[in-house]
């Protein structure tokens, strides 16, 4: 879909605010940007992955051809923020989700501190438990 076809679908105060990017952006220009958002949701992992480790809500939309990519979100407590857009149904809820995320921002941000949390403890879990393998042998 061209770049005209997006911007045409989208409300004529939205369009004014949009930035189309001719080049893909580097990392830490898209952790810049996403760091100083509301949130971001999109059909991607590695952005929502940047999001969440900044603490920044995000939402995911995922689709057969990803094969496993996304079901992370259920393992750290973002099921909710999961959607399957082979799906009809999770593709009528995800506006609604992404609406929801930015109006209330505090029940967002408390999800996404948890969801952080849960990334903390099996990290030290895992690192714990290589230590002690290591020191066995």
């Amino acid at each position: 879909m061209g770049r005209e076809l997006i911007l045409e679908r989208l409300p004529a105060d939205v369009r004014r605010g949009v930035v189309w990017r001719q080049s893909f952006w580097l990392t830490d220009e898209a952790a810049s940007v996403y760091a100083r958002s509301m949130g971001l949701f999109g059909l991607e992992m590695h952005s929502p992955i940047l999001c969440v480790g900044m603490g920044v809500p995000a939402i995911v939309g995922r689709f057969a051809e990803q094969t496993s990519k996304g079901f992370m979100w259920r393992d750290i407590g973002l099921g909710g923020w999961l959607f399957d857009f082979d799906s009809v149904e999770d593709r009528k809820r995800y506006p609604d989700a992404v609406v929801e995320m930015v109006r209330d921002r505090t029940a967002s941000l408390r999800r996404v501190r948890a969801a952080r949390e849960r990334v903390r403890a099996r990290h030290v879990a895992a690192v714990s438990m290589v230590r002690a393998r290591l020191l066995q042998g």
